[in-house]
């Protein structure tokens, strides 16, 4: 959160949930896990189980649960929720796939095709996965020197050193291979043996529940990393992936990282592949330039209080247009 949303989130009162109804919000999580994982520890912080079942009984006794089959036929919903997962993580399957189907909710689960299946990885995971590694050994001054020296960048602190290898730009992401090898990390034996990723099996069943699938991108890149082309590629082959391989008509997409870059041509391109697409960011609750565009607040910080941060992301909102700032601008 920022300085401002922190400020709101200290002073809000969950018993204003009830205010705030007459809307459709879209809360997304990426996984739902009672243990840590190398591959995730490192890059953000996620519920436990039971704080996730408190969510859906939270949000279950305030408002409606839709079905994605809504957005495609362009319904107007309100005093409800839909619920979304990125990253296509294992937990996907195992965690909250049985939960939601237990209370009888849909969702849309954002994947990167070029990692279902567990033959490679996202680059981001592969960085935590080392900085598991290094904290094993304590930061090893000479190690550090020497992975720095690789990924060409200097620091002053631990916390510095953490900070540059988590946001090395995606042009780089090779050096990492180099990293791991360094290190002596058989990143195709941790792959084969924790199975980050969900398998095409799984989606499959999944599907066949009435559970719903999107695009993230191949590969999960930053976006505004690429050019525009790229960006085109990466959004459009991961929905094709998704409709070749098991025979969807429609065509969901959520932005990994931000939508903020995202700009107005490339919106056009999308709308002019699929009129009926659905694209979802993370930009919260706020009012993107076209009704086709669908933003997304995270529930997923543990430290949070659920039901303030329901009411924070709406109180938010009025200050955003007390500034000028609800309606997104695109370039």
């Amino acid at each position: 959160m920022g300085i401002v949303k922190d400020i709101i989130y200290k002073t809000a009162n969950k018993r204003f949930l009830k205010i705030f109804k007459n809307q459709t919000i879209f809360p997304y999580y990426h996984i739902v896990k009672d243990n840590k994982v190398s591959h995730i520890e490192n890059l953000y912080q996620f519920k436990n189980c039971k704080q996730f079942l408190n969510d859906i009984d939270l949000l279950t006794k305030h408002y409606n649960s839709i079905n994605p089959k809504d957005l495609l036929e362009n319904k107007n919903n309100k005093n409800s929720f839909l619920l979304s997962f990125d990253d296509g993580l294992q937990e996907v399957y195992t965690v909250i796939y049985p939960i939601l189907k237990k209370h009888n909710l849909k969702a849309i689960f954002f994947i990167n095709p070029n990692f279902v299946d567990n033959n490679k990885g996202l680059y981001k995971h592969y960085i935590s996965i080392i900085i598991s590694h290094l904290k094993n050994i304590d930061f090893e001054k000479s190690t550090l020197e020497k992975i720095s020296q690789k990924l060409s960048f200097s620091y002053n602190s631990i916390d510095e050193f953490k900070h540059k290898f988590i946001n090395i730009k995606y042009s780089e992401r090779e050096k990492i291979n180099d990293v791991l090898e360094f290190l002596k990390i058989d990143i195709k034996a941790y792959l084969q043996e924790h199975r980050p990723y969900i398998t095409k099996e799984q989606i499959q069943k999944m599907i066949n529940d009435g559970f719903y699938f999107g695009g993230h991108t191949m590969s999960h890149p930053p976006l505004n990393q690429l050019t525009h082309e790229e960006q085109k590629k990466e959004i459009i082959n991961s929905i094709d992936w998704l409709k070749e391989n098991f025979n969807i008509n429609y065509s969901f997409f959520a932005f990994p990282f931000s939508d903020k870059s995202i700009s107005k041509k490339l919106l056009n391109e999308l709308f002019e592949y699929d009129n009926n697409i659905k694209l979802f960011g993370n930009s919260g609750l706020k009012k993107d330039i076209d009704i086709r565009i669908i933003q997304r607040f995270s529930l997923e910080n543990p430290k949070k209080i659920t039901a303030k941060q329901i009411v924070t992301e709406n109180l938010y909102k009025y200050f955003n247009k007390l500034i000028g700032k609800y309606n997104i601008k695109r370039k």
